[in-house]
């Protein structure tokens, strides 16, 4: 065949192809949703199924149901890789988990972001073990690429067994109310086994993994939502581990206080939201917090600081569960694959108090976090809204376990515990002896609070670098995190 044949042959070939998809091409209308216009470009698009085959041998599709290649998002480049539940229902063989596989690398090796969407009927049964070990390829590639790109995992269909373990390795988990599905064991499993039918979304959908497990970093009512969704959130994170390719300079001034926190600050005692401090604390409108249906005593999340991007932790309750320690969990450790700061606002008194609670591993999910933070090498920072105490106050707070800087507002607590307790304990002879037991005992927890407790005395000694005014918070929290990033 010479050259002229073989040019036909190619044009032919190509509109046969275009012709077999244009009835059904999910794949690519759902990224151009997210991506730039015209931006994908597409890779081992003729790539199909090869080995074992059992029963009756399918079709080979070209690209064996994965559209992969790179694009750009607001301009920056991705790596993205997109299951097609038309092929043979999105299973996972052993060429479709090699292209997943080998776009995370391609992403590794550029230094750039990787997402995946997922769709998928699990691994493909009539491959067998060869079908196996292209899952299990494609599961250590995205452990691989751990710490060094960040990876966004968009579900927009259901995924059993391994392929939603393939989706909770990423560091971010989107998922849309129509259609998504997380579960290890599917629904006829689950419903076999529960002798009942029960639907999928009641297993694994969006409501279950955004209020029950907390796997859902964000949520979406559609795929138009989730594809918003992930266009956000690829405004705060960087391009790899090692940052951004081109930092984003901040719109808003990093001198800028807010008299709100102080008014906050007087009202703490009457109750509060954690939540608006953090919000006017960081850049204008640029709080995006992760999980937010899940254990919400926690706040977790991502935020602009003079521009920079930053992980948060705050408590919105003062006694943090289980569930709220594993959301902090996660949050640190995103921190610290994507080289995040992380900032904490502190107003915990401990750990939840109760039978159950301790039967049920509050202990070593306090030690989980403990080494969670202890492990961190970022910048951190603390400022320490009302109470710091105890175990709390080290965790979230305290300089030996690798905070570099602390605040504290002059409405801080910080003392082993609370100070009605240490009254309580350290006066009780004192305060039973007392003519008048009640004021006796307001005096004792004053005087606790002024020369153990207060935020001044922790200043003296070094464990806190400044008490200031919380206007001031945010220039604060800026000029650190320049000496700081600069530093590490």
């Amino acid at each position: 065949m010479g050259s002229r044949e073989k040019m036909t042959g190619y044009t032919a070939k190509r509109a046969s192809m275009d012709t077999a998809r244009a009835g059904s091409d999910i794949c690519r209308r759902r990224i151009g949703q997210f991506l730039d216009q015209d931006s994908f470009v597409e890779l081992e698009s003729l790539v199909t199924a090869n080995g074992l085959t059992f029963g009756p041998e399918r079709k080979k599709a070209a690209g064996d149901g994965v559209v992969m290649g790179y694009g750009t998002i607001d301009g920056r480049m991705v790596y993205l890789a997109a299951q097609d539940p038309d092929v043979h229902g999105g299973s996972i063989g052993k060429a479709h988990a090699d292209k997943i596989a080998r776009a995370l690398q391609l992403a590794c090796d550029a230094q750039v972001p990787f997402i995946g969407l997922y769709d998928t009927g699990g691994a493909r049964i009539e491959e067998g073990i060869l079908g196996l070990e292209g899952l299990g390829n494609l599961l250590a590639s995205l452990n691989a690429s751990a710490g060094l790109i960040p990876r966004i995992a968009a579900v927009y269909g259901p995924c059993a067994g391994g392929a939603a373990c393939a989706a909770a390795l990423s560091d971010f988990v989107l998922m849309a109310d129509k259609g998504s599905g997380l579960f290890m064991n599917g629904p006829m499993v689950v419903s076999a086994h529960e002798n009942k039918s029960i639907a999928a979304a009641d297993i694994g959908g969006s409501a279950v993994h955004a209020q029950k497990t907390g796997l859902a970093s964000l949520t979406a009512s559609d795929e138009a939502g989730l594809a918003e969704r992930i266009k956000l959130l690829m405004a705060y994170i960087p391009d790899s581990g090692m940052g951004f390719i081109q930092p984003v300079d901040g719109p808003d001034d990093p001198n800028r206080t807010e008299d709100r926190l102080d008014e906050l600050a007087a009202m703490l005692d009457d109750g509060y939201d954690m939540r608006e401090i953090v919000r006017l604390t960081v850049d204008t409108d640029s709080f995006l917090e992760l999980s937010d249906r899940y254990a919400p005593g926690m706040v977790t999340g991502l935020a602009r600081l003079g521009g920079r991007t930053v992980g948060v932790l705050a408590q919105a309750e003062r006694r943090v569960s289980q569930a709220m320690a594993a959301k902090a969990v996660r949050l640190a450790g995103l921190c610290q694959k994507l080289n995040l700061p992380l900032i904490t606002f502190v107003d915990a008194e401990g750990y939840t108090i109760g039978l159950s609670d301790e039967w049920n591993g509050l202990v070593q999910s306090g030690a989980d976090l403990m080494q969670a933070m202890l492990q961190l090498d970022i910048p951190r920072l603390a400022v320490i809204v009302g109470k710091a105490i105890g175990t709390a106050y080290l965790t979230f707070s305290g300089k030996s376990c690798g905070t570099d800087l602390v605040y504290a507002w002059p409405t801080a607590e910080i003392a082993v515990v609370n100070a009605d307790t240490a009254a309580h304990i350290i006066y009780r002879k004192e305060i039973a002896a007392a003519a008048d037991p009640i004021t006796a005992r307001t005096d004792f927890v004053r005087k606790y609070e002024d020369e153990i407790a207060s935020p001044y005395v922790a200043a003296s000694l070094g464990h806190v670098d400044e008490v200031i005014l919380p206007s001031a918070t945010r220039p604060r929290l800026i000029s650190a995190l320049d000496m700081l990033t600069t530093a590490y």
